[in-house]
């Protein structure tokens, strides 16, 4: 138990931390272009994909960076 407890606490720390990252909208911008291009690079990747397994691989790199594309509004509490 304590150590879920543990693990919880530890997060939410590594969350607000990350207040100051996502609320620098210079950097944050930033980090939201890049974030974008490697999203149409495995896009374009996806699309000459000859077997299964890299397909998915593909597939759970894109939701990945996707996930990223919405840490702003975890982190301030939005999601």
């Amino acid at each position: 138990m304590k150590k879920g407890l543990l693990e919880i606490m530890k997060q939410q720390h590594n969350i607000k931390r990350l207040k100051t990252f996502v609320n620098d909208k210079d950097v944050y911008d930033c980090f939201l272009d890049e974030i974008k291009n490697e999203i149409c690079v495995y896009q374009k990747s996806l699309e000459q994909a000859s077997d299964l397994i890299s397909l998915h691989r593909l597939q759970g790199n894109i939701q990945a960076l996707r996930r990223l594309l919405h840490l702003k509004e975890k982190v301030n509490g939005s999601k």
